[in-house]
């Protein structure tokens, strides 16, 4: 992987990218984050803490550390809300999308668009490192790690490599290679999944989760990739609770904005077209697309229709990308 040629590396710093960043070495790093001084922003999580979550907008300070550490160039992109809520809208178009989720995507494309108009094409990503070694909530227990990925594998579609095509380059995902996917296969439960003494959460959504926090042990996944970091990384880069992109960057404060954009009778105008919607701040977003002209995309052939808004989802797929119903069947 070393002498692979990488012209930049997207950083969270957190464990997936920061393992591509000791082993590749890359001439830059870039990491997408929010300004810190956003102080009356908030998303709906943490709305009512008296301090927000550690981790949350942390993925510029684990940037610098990690580049730090192994002595890369790093590439910091502070955002403003203004920034970042343009960013926001900009993927909301070409998405033709009003799933919050785009809040995840919004460190990708902004860092995908820097790279794009620096002329750098060989942008390298650690997506789906989560799918593949179990870094996600829901991968916990899972009965038949094998059957799983069977399963799994061929629906994997990263958002930066849409992104990035729309700019007009491909990103590479190391994780994806062909070599990766038959360890990842070649896996049981106990290779993805340890039981770890420690105070903090496995992931960062495991902080709204009261019993568990109470736990003096408690489930980390992706134990194999962490137990190689440790190799090459410091054991607290290593370990670093996984962390989506709209929390380490901050995104996750732009609900407060969008959720703004409501009143009474929007509310119930929107609550009346039977879509499922998960907050105000969806509510706002949908409100965006609709006042830009945009329309949920019907099914077309090989589609079935969202069970919440009716938009069209490939066959095989589970997650609507207009609405962000998971399941979208019924």
């Amino acid at each position: 992987m070393a002498t692979t040629p990488v012209d930049a590396l997207l950083l969270s710093g957190g464990l997936d990218s920061s393992v591509l960043a000791a082993l590749a070495r890359p001439p830059r790093c870039i990491t997408v984050g929010l300004a810190s001084d956003t102080y009356g922003l908030s998303c709906e999580r943490c709305a009512a803490w008296a301090d927000r979550p550690e981790g949350c907008n942390a993925d510029l300070q684990w940037g610098e550390r990690v580049t730090g550490n192994l002595g890369l160039t790093w590439e910091p992109l502070v955002l403003t809300t203004d920034e970042a809520f343009a960013a926001l809208r900009d993927l909301m178009r070409l998405r033709r999308s009003f799933d919050l989720g785009l809040l995840n995507d919004v460190p990708i494309y902004v860092a995908m668009r820097h790279a794009h108009r620096h002329g750098w094409r060989d942008v390298w990503t650690g997506d789906d490192a989560d799918t593949l070694f179990g870094g996600y909530r829901f991968l916990r227990d899972v009965p038949d790690w094998g059957a799983y990925l069977a399963d799994r594998i061929p629906t994997i579609a990263p958002e930066p490599r849409f992104i990035a095509e729309h700019l007009g380059f491909s990103p590479r995902f190391p994780y994806l290679h062909p070599d990766v996917l038959a360890v990842a296969r070649a896996l049981r439960q106990d290779d993805i999944e340890v039981w770890r003494r420690s105070t903090s959460p496995p992931s960062f959504v495991d902080h709204f989760d009261a019993e568990l926090m109470t736990h003096p042990e408690k489930p980390w996944g992706k134990a194999i990739l962490r137990r190689v970091a440790e190799r090459v990384v410091p054991g607290a880069i290593a370990w670093r609770p996984k962390t989506d992109l709209q929390f380490g960057s901050g995104m996750c404060r732009l609900e407060t904005p969008l959720a703004a954009l409501l009143d009474a009778r929007a509310r119930a105008r929107l609550d009346a077209t039977g879509i499922g919607w998960f907050n105000d701040a969806h509510r706002g977003l949908y409100l965006l697309f609709a006042h830009d002209g945009l329309t949920i995309p019907p099914p077309t052939a090989g589609h079935y229709p969202c069970r919440s808004c009716g938009a069209g989802v490939p066959r095989g797929a589970r997650h609507c990308r207009t609405c962000g119903a998971y399941p979208a069947g019924a």
